[in-house]
């Protein structure tokens, strides 16, 4: 047979409605058949807090349906404790009004969690439903009294206030607590523990059973002893067991007081005036438990805060791709953490109290260099890259950033990072914005950094040559580009074996090669020859069993101090255009003399 969902929980919501209505009910009776005296209104009223309760542990999601089920059970509880009559329903109406209001207050004001959740919340269901909200519904109880009855308002006034007061203040946080299943699981953490549970009993069988020898004895006025043992209970088993402390504490001050026994019938000041002591202490008593567990949920709080912290911290550095660590002005390292092992080769617990000149082993980093970086006020951060000295794979970059202490440097924060992968695409980009994708020559670009090298150091005897191909556009047009390619990367690795590391060897594009060699003019003259030389006598090999005959026509122009680039570039391509006008395959200076040097004679 198919469930009907919405019957279902029609049903469960009839049930709880109907368990609550009943708690209600029971609460109330006995409130009033043992907590009032002949005359006079019941010294505290849990039942509102029931309701309220219920609603802050949303087991009734609904506030109309609190409101109802607080206005029947109310008359409910009046009638069968013999109060007939127009004003009970008046009487009713107060408590509903009550809980109606607490509990939009806490619809506005709490909006996540349970309403005791943080020293805040507690705070304001505190003014509101323990001091505003009683203090209206005791404006229109007293009133309804006063009319009823022809007594006097304020008398009246201070009873509806006191009880509703009591009520919400000691029993809506235990209540809650007891239905959301906080209490329950609050016990189960303590027990999970021997120690913690073992002191929360003890602290809680201790208060319980002072009070009672306190209430139970009408001799002295031992008032200040579960006081005070409240205030040591909240501390040591924490807010949710401290406030069901407080509510049987009251209720045995309660109990006792209205047998006419305990300190507060030491004065002899009829059930009125016992009643109104009786309230004030109950007053103090919760009130300063309140504040004890204010101050103790926002030191938890705080706490908690800073344990999260440290925690994620952890969790950070022991996840943390980088090394850091914390050193005095001195260089000593005081801290440690992040992937020291990896990029160091040492834990942090092992470099802490070493010097950090020592820990990187880094030539860039040394006593005086970081004496000055600490007594230079301007400078805030320095910074170095370099090879790593535990190992050479790893390039890292190192980052020093001073913090202060009460306005002086106590030190700074070491940073390192890897920055291989880094270095290793920026060298690639490097190099392919530098270098021919065909020959692995420089080209026009990478030359021209090469040469501005050259240039402002201290080297200033060279020669810089033009060289292209002879007839290269026929050997493309003959034998296609494929063939060109092949003879322009073979020339390109004779030109290599021929020069030293120390000269520069480009191509600027197509079959134009441009060399510096760093040789006198009579030295690069025959390295140009001899290159112009072999490359006459290399076989090229274009398919098997057929080869080519290639000659190149090289001009050179030497340096001298103050000439630009641009304009050696321009006298060596000059002396390529003599060369080539004067039957290639040769040499060519650019000088007056038009120096002429045949491949065959070099």
């Amino acid at each position: 047979m198919p469930v009907n969902i919405r019957q279902y929980i029609s049903v469960e919501k009839t049930k709880t409605y109907f368990y609550f209505l009943f708690l209600y009910v029971f609460i109330a009776y006995l409130s009033i058949s043992y907590t009032s005296y002949h005359v006079g209104h019941a010294t505290i009223w849990p039942a509102d807090a029931l309701m309220l309760a219920s609603i802050f542990s949303r087991k009734i999601d609904n506030i109309s349906s609190a409101t109802l089920i607080t206005f029947f059970a109310n008359l409910i509880a009046q009638t069968i404790c013999g109060y007939h009559g127009f004003y009970m329903i008046l009487y009713a109406l107060v408590s509903s009004i009550q809980i109606f209001l607490s509990c939009h207050a806490y619809r506005i004001y709490i909006r996540k969690g349970l309403i005791f959740s943080d020293y805040k919340s507690i705070l304001v269901f505190n003014v509101s439903s323990g001091v505003v909200f009683p203090f209206i519904c005791a404006i229109l109880g007293g009133s309804f009294n006063a009319i009823e009855a022809g007594s006097p308002f304020l008398g009246d006034f201070a009873d509806w206030f006191f009880s509703l007061s009591l009520g919400n203040v000691a029993f809506t946080r235990p209540f809650t607590y007891i239905l959301s299943g906080a209490l329950r699981d609050n016990l189960k953490n303590a027990f999970s523990t021997g120690k913690g549970i073992a002191i929360s009993c003890l602290s809680i069988l201790v208060t319980v059973v002072a009070s009672c020898l306190v209430f139970n004895q009408s001799e002295y006025p031992f008032l200040f002893i579960p006081s005070s043992l409240v205030i040591a209970n909240s501390l040591l088993c924490g807010e949710v067991l401290g406030s069901s402390t407080v509510m049987f504490v009251s209720m045995l001050a309660i109990h006792f007081t209205f047998k006419n026994s305990g300190p507060i019938v030491l004065r002899h000041l009829g059930h009125l005036g016992q009643e109104a002591i009786l309230q004030i202490y109950l007053l103090f008593l919760v009130f300063t438990e309140r504040a004890v567990s204010i101050i103790f949920m926002r030191n938890e709080s705080l706490m908690q805060g800073v344990s999260a912290r440290e925690q994620m911290l952890n969790l950070m550095m022991s996840n943390a791709t980088d090394s850091i660590v914390s050193i005095g002005c001195d260089g000593l390292c005081r801290w440690a953490g992040g992937a020291s092992l990896d990029l160091l080769g040492r834990s942090a617990s092992d470099i802490v109290g070493e010097n950090i000149i020592h820990i990187l082993g880094a030539e860039e980093v040394n006593e005086s260099v970081l004496r000055s970086f600490f007594e230079d006020d301007s400078k805030t951060i320095y910074t170095f890259s370099g090879r790593s000295s535990y190992r050479k794979i790893l390039f890292l970059n190192v980052s020093f950033r001073k913090f202060w202490t009460g306005g002086v440097v106590s030190g700074a924060i070491v940073t390192v990072h890897d920055i291989t992968k880094e270095s290793e695409k920026l060298a690639d980009a490097i190099q392919r914005s530098e270098k021919d994708q065909l020959t692995r020559l420089l080209n026009r670009s990478g030359f021209n950094e090469k040469m501005k090298t050259l240039l402002g150091s201290e080297i200033k005897t060279f020669c810089l040559s033009y060289i292209d191909i002879d007839h290269f556009k026929t050997i493309n047009d003959t034998y296609g580009h494929e063939v060109g390619d092949l003879v322009l990367t073979k020339i390109s690795n004779l030109m290599l074996a021929e020069m030293r590391e120390v000269d520069i060897v480009s191509r600027f594009g197509g079959d134009e090669f441009v060399i510096a060699v760093l040789s006198d003019e009579e030295k690069a003259a025959e390295v140009f020859a001899r290159l112009v030389a072999r490359v006459q006598a290399e076989v090229f090999e274009i398919s098997p069993g057929r080869t080519l005959q290639i000659t190149i026509s090289c001009g050179f122009a030497k340096y001298t101090a103050g000439k630009m680039l641009d304009l050696l570039i321009q006298e060596a391509d000059t002396a390529l255009y003599d060369a080539k006008r004067t039957g290639r395959n040769r040499v060519c200076a650019f000088n007056n003399q038009k120096m002429v040097l045949e491949a065959v004679d070099a």
